[in-house]
């Protein structure tokens, strides 16, 4: 990994020049015959892009891996933070075995508020978990359910969404060819590429004061986000101890527009979050190829750079060999490392845009 390395500083070469947001990238591939040539191209810009994006930014952990007390070795984890905006290939030469590609990329940082491409979710939504203190106002308990309601609809209209399916339950705790209801009913797992959306809503008197809490939890099967929300407003009178004292109509709409006011908001800032992070997933093995529950439903394409970026290994790249609608095909960047290496391991896919703006 050439470029890559190069990239971070630890080798020379890789990265030629920056000027002003664009940088210039070498990316290199070894060529094992002419029928390899077109893959070989494919690898060395694959190899050139990855060095941009790390040119962008880049997480290094180090981890020490110790057996019966002694150190036996030292990774260097290496995650791509960077985002490669657009790209063009300025150059290409070929010595006989190794093939270089010059590349030119617009790289922008980690976070910069941007999302030019939008990843496409596959959600289960598993019910609203809804807590409502008895100590609570009387018209809480249907305000709550009101709010949760709210919620789902917001994810399901969410532009980050591609399929929402709202489950009827939470996933049976056991295995569900043993489970009752799912035999009857159907499975509620998530699907492959998939994520499971948990959303938790407490509703509290906190002194003088309501609370409202949500919880948050977006989980795929390589990658998970979480977020919490707050909202508390303060209660007249003697309606403080709850239900003794029922509000007059107008506080009641007043307070519960107050409470539940930021709660979509939130849940669509979550959503925005995730649509805009590397599609993620688990590598599989199985007939001696390399796939990934993934693909153009969310957002993968032919020339997405796809790494590893499991914490007790260093990232290795791969190349996209084939895309399909929930399906991607791939193949290690080095043909000496076998496929049984990759199996389980979790996969990121970094989108590039090919052509200047």
């Amino acid at each position: 990994m050439i470029g890559s390395l190069a990239a971070l500083g630890l080798a020379p070469g890789g990265v030629l020049a920056a000027r002003g947001g664009w940088i210039e990238v070498v990316g290199a591939a070894h060529v094992s015959g002419p029928a390899d040539r077109p893959a070989a191209r494919r690898r060395a810009l694959a190899d050139a892009l990855l060095s941009a994006a790390l040119a962008g930014g880049a997480d290094l952990r180090g981890h020490s891996v110790l057996s019966n007390t002694r150190m036996t070795s030292d990774l260097l984890v290496v995650r791509p933070t960077g985002r490669v905006l657009a790209y063009r290939v300025t150059s290409e030469t070929f010595d006989g075995q190794l093939l270089r590609m010059g590349v030119q990329a617009q790289v922008g940082p980690p976070e910069t508020g941007a999302c030019p491409e939008r990843r496409r979710l596959v959600v289960m939504a598993y019910p609203v978990r809804v807590h409502v203190s008895q100590e609570s106002p009387g018209w809480t308990e249907a305000f709550g359910q009101h709010v949760a309601a709210e919620l789902l609809r917001r994810a399901v209209g969410h532009p980050a969404v591609a399929q929402l399916t709202l489950a009827d339950r939470l996933p049976p705790s056991r295995h569900e060819a043993t489970d009752y209801r799912t035999l009857t009913r159907g499975s509620v797992r998530v699907p492959p590429g998939g994520h499971a959306l948990h959303l938790d809503l407490r509703i509290v008197p906190d002194n003088r004061h309501l609370r409202l809490s949500l919880e948050m939890r977006l989980e795929g099967a390589a990658d998970a986000l979480a977020a919490t929300h707050d909202e508390v407003v303060r209660l007249p009178g003697a309606s403080v101890l709850g239900r003794a004292a029922p509000l007059v109509e107008a506080d009641r709409h007043r307070l519960a527009s107050r409470l539940g006011a930021g709660a979509t908001p939130a849940l669509s800032a979550l959503l925005d979050r995730a649509g805009c992070q590397p599609v993620a997933a688990q590598l599989l093995l199985a007939g001696g190829r390399l796939s990934a529950p993934v693909g153009r439903a969310q957002g993968v394409l032919r020339t997405s750079i796809a790494y590893t970026v499991d914490r007790d290994a260093s990232t290795e790249m791969l190349e996209v060999t084939a895309v399909g609608d929930r399906t991607v095909s791939l193949a290690p960047l080095d043909p000496a490392r076998p496929l049984s290496a990759f199996a389980g391991r979790p996969v990121r896919f970094i989108t590039t845009t090919p052509g200047l703006p």
